[in-house]
C-alpha cells in the first residue's frame, strides 16, 4: 500500500492566495474566474478540513498531559 502523500499547508495557503489574486484582475475572462473560484473553494475546504484535524490533536495532548 502506498503512502498517503502528506499535506503541505504552507503549499496550499499560498496556491489559494495566488487564486485570489488572480480573481481579483481586472482582465479576467468569466469561464476563468468560474475556474477558479471553484479551485479556491475546493483548497479552502482543504484548508480548513486540516485546521480541524489539527486543533482535535492539540485538544488530545492537551487532555493527555
Amino acid at each position: 500500500m502506498a503512502k498517503a502523500q502528506e499535506f503541505d499547508y504552507t503549499a496550499k495557503a499560498a496556491e489559494l492566495e495566488q487564486v485570489v489574486s488572480q480573481l481579483q484582475a481586472p482582465e479576467i475572462q468569466i469561464d476563468e474566474a468560474t475556474k477558479l473560484h471553484a479551485k479556491g473553494l475546493k483548497l479552502a475546504s482543504e484548508l480548513e478540513e486540516y485546521l480541524k484535524q489539527a486543533e482535535i490533536t492539540v485538544k488530545k495532548h492537551i487532555a493527555n498531559t
